[in-house]
């Protein structure tokens, strides 16, 4: 159930200001009233990612997650939905679900602050990391982490019956090599 409802969150908000933008033709005149400059589309915050880079969205090795985690991937599943892709690494009691955020390049920063803004917990930034990593503590006790690279947001949600320790979840998260 806490499974279906966080997926239906990130989808949710992954289509939360995903909406295409009609393409501005430069060589078209600018709309009356309008002056060029402000007939210009706004500058990308970020650069966008080659979409081939997400064509299979289970990029850690199951090796790495079982390691990390301490449990046997017996299983992958990938899914792509949208702008929004993902793969689930299955164990008996533990898995591990890595979820990948499209933005719009132009409006990466106002999304990924409506992203963060809206999730449920508790959220700490980590201090110093180059992809701008936080984590989100959820009510369950769970820790999530998020980060981003260029026009990608990336999760990584631990699924663990019964609970763990959130310090040696959070630890475990942070040894994944980040991809894309």
């Amino acid at each position: 159930m806490r499974r279906a409802i966080s997926l239906a969150l990130a989808l949710c908000l992954a289509a939360c200001g995903q909406a295409e933008q009609a393409p501005v033709d430069p060589a078209a005149p600018a709309p009356s009233g309008a002056s060029p400059e402000q007939a210009q589309p706004p500058a990308p915050a970020v650069a966008a990612m080659d979409p081939a880079k997400l064509a299979n969205p289970c990029l850690l090795d199951t090796g790495a997650v079982g390691a990390a985690l301490g449990f046997a991937v017996e299983k992958t599943e990938p899914e792509m939905m949208g702008t929004m892709s993902g793969c689930t690494y299955r164990g008996k009691d533990k898995s591990l679900r890595l979820n990948f955020i499209v933005h719009d390049p132009v409006y990466f920063d106002k999304a990924t602050q409506m992203t963060r803004n809206t999730r449920p917990g508790d959220k700490r930034d980590l201090a110093g990391d180059p992809d701008k990593a936080w984590v989100q503590q959820d009510g369950a006790g769970t820790p999530i982490l998020h980060y981003y690279r260029q026009n990608v947001e990336v999760e990584l949600v631990p699924l663990i019956v019964g609970g763990g320790d959130a310090m040696a979840i959070e630890a475990a998260l942070l040894k994944l090599p980040r991809v894309p």
